[in-house]
């Protein structure tokens, strides 16, 4: 990953603020962004018109759970994110389901999963920002799935999980 990671703050930074525009503007149902906008009902309310349009002007903040999942994807891909490649490809899963549901559904693909090998490194880093942000409530669900005794995916590296 790291011959085209994110070394300088303020090229994260505007790519950050980039991915945000994306997020707000795409022409997809802003409810889908729940988990990372605080408060996105007062973006869909009945009453409001254009939501997209209300998004883009007031650029809310991420919740801190979205906002390191889509620095971490930023840190880890870079401006290949803009790109033709699968980084592109990544980046608009991302602003269709939302950061943290994007982050949610590479943990749920397990450490067998067909996935390009620099990117077991991010999704490791996904499974660190929900320990971090359990609003999201993700490490709960591990947690009651490790209390029960089935397998939660917490370690991608399925060489670690055989031995």
């Amino acid at each position: 990953m790291t011959d085209i990671a994110v070394t300088d703050p303020d090229d994260e930074d505007a790519l950050y603020e980039r991915i945000r525009l994306l997020l707000f503007s795409a022409d997809l149902p802003v409810q889908r962004l729940q988990a990372d906008i605080d408060d996105i009902g007062r973006f869909t309310a009945p009453d409001v018109r254009l939501p997209h349009l209300r998004l883009v002007e007031a650029m809310p903040a991420l919740t801190p759970a979205a906002e390191a999942i889509v620095r971490a994807v930023i840190r880890a891909y870079g401006k290949a994110l803009f790109g033709r490649g699968s980084a592109n490809s990544g980046l608009r899963a991302l602003i269709k389901a939302g950061p943290v549901r994007f982050g949610q559904t590479a943990l749920m693909l397990g450490p067998d999963a067909p996935m390009p090998e620099r990117a077991r490194p991010l999704v490791d880093e996904f499974n660190r920002i929900f320990e971090r942000h359990p609003r999201t409530g993700f490490a709960q669900a591990r947690r009651e799935l490790a209390a029960i005794g089935l397998p939660y995916g917490h370690s991608t590296n399925s060489q670690a999980r055989r031995a």
